[in-house]
């Protein structure tokens, strides 16, 4: 892999290529099953020799098989029994011994049943798709909502990074999508997901070729010939220690109550100690004295997030039962980071 900011497809050897059988008695014809030529370049440059690759959405095994044909180990998780099934199928066809693959969605695996591993990469469903396979709860391709095909692929990366190891790399792959006459940002939307859950660190476009035909006056549609491969990566986000400590000394000039704990506190009794990603914050479950809080640093052009979900003001605390802190995070125009986590629980 090199710098360029793009990736061209052209084709797929053909001992590699998804066959023409496992296409035809698939939900989707195999359209959603991206290359193996797509994934191996990532295998080579973000997993580690005899490294292993983790897929949560493992399909019929592409992502799986260009772990193995780069000398790393495969795990996936599919949670349509027959294409689980037919992964082993593909690898044998091969004359490779097949690989693990857990016939369930990864959100919902027990503790320590996926083992350790050092990259996650996949292709995400897509809203909308047309499945006409099994109807299996937690089926993202079933998703009744926009909303909750987001909300499913949240859960499941949030699973991916209890067993990313420290450093490694998540990267998945996503276009945004047309339904109709509307556009959905998933591409976009996923950059959010990830955001929220590891430190982004930079994309590919994937562009490959399709039939182009001539766009009419004022047609926006694309022949939706590229996606994105977003790469994010499990590590301590750098923030701006003395703008975060400076901050606090404001707040609580104005008024505001609050305990500093953990590793921030620790750096403030002595900064050679440890290197906060954030600074907690612990406050009572008083709703009009975190609303206050909340208010002033969205003020000072704070987003204001509980699980990624944004905040609304005037808080109404009881709207967060269950959840018990909100994250603050603002960047300025160099890219210093100020992240609090306000803990009310």
């Amino acid at each position: 892999m090199d710098d360029r900011s793009w990736m061209r497809l052209e084709a797929e050897p053909a001992e590699h290529a998804l066959p023409a059988d496992f296409a035809a008695r698939d939900p989707l014809a195999g359209r959603d099953i991206g290359w193996v030529t797509q994934m191996r370049p990532f295998v080579r440059q973000f997993c580690p020799p005899g490294g292993r690759v983790l897929d949560p959405f493992a399909g019929l095994g592409s992502t799986l098989l260009a772990a193995r044909l780069e000398g790393r180990k495969a795990v996936g998780c599919e949670i349509d029994a027959a294409r689980a099934e037919q992964i082993g199928e593909r690898f044998a066809r091969l004359g490779l011994a097949p690989p693990t693959v857990f016939a369930a969605s990864g959100d919902t695996l027990a503790d320590g049943a996926m083992p350790p591993v050092d990259l996650c990469l996949t292709n995400v469903p897509y809203f909308g798709a047309r499945w006409s396979g099994e109807a299996v709860p937690g089926h993202l391709y079933g998703s009744a909502t926009y909303e909750a095909h987001l909300a499913g692929l949240r859960d499941v990366f949030h699973r991916v990074r209890d067993t990313l190891a420290d450093g490694a790399f998540c990267i998945a792959m996503a276009q945004n999508l047309r339904l109709g006459e509307r556009m959905l940002p998933l591409a976009f939307d996923l950059a959010r997901i990830l955001g929220s859950l590891f430190v982004l660190q930079e994309e590919r476009v994937i562009v490959y070729d399709r039939p182009v035909s001539p766009a009419a006056p004022t047609d926006a549609r694309s022949n939706r010939s590229h996606e994105y491969a977003l790469i994010a990566r499990k590590r301590r986000e750098t923030v701006d220690l003395a703008a975060t400590a400076a901050l606090l000394e404001t707040l609580r000039a104005e008024g505001h109550r609050f305990t500093v704990f953990g590793s921030f506190a620790r750096w403030l009794q002595d900064p050679a100690s440890v290197t906060p990603a954030d600074a907690d914050l612990q406050l009572a479950p008083d709703e009009d004295a975190l609303d206050a809080l909340l208010q002033s640093l969205a003020r000072r052009g704070f987003s204001l997030r509980s699980w990624s979900d944004p905040v609304v003001l005037p808080l109404r605390l009881d709207l967060y039962h269950g959840r018990h802190y909100f994250r603050a995070e603002r960047v300025d125009r160099t890219g210093a980071l100020v992240r609090l986590d306000l803990c009310f629980g």
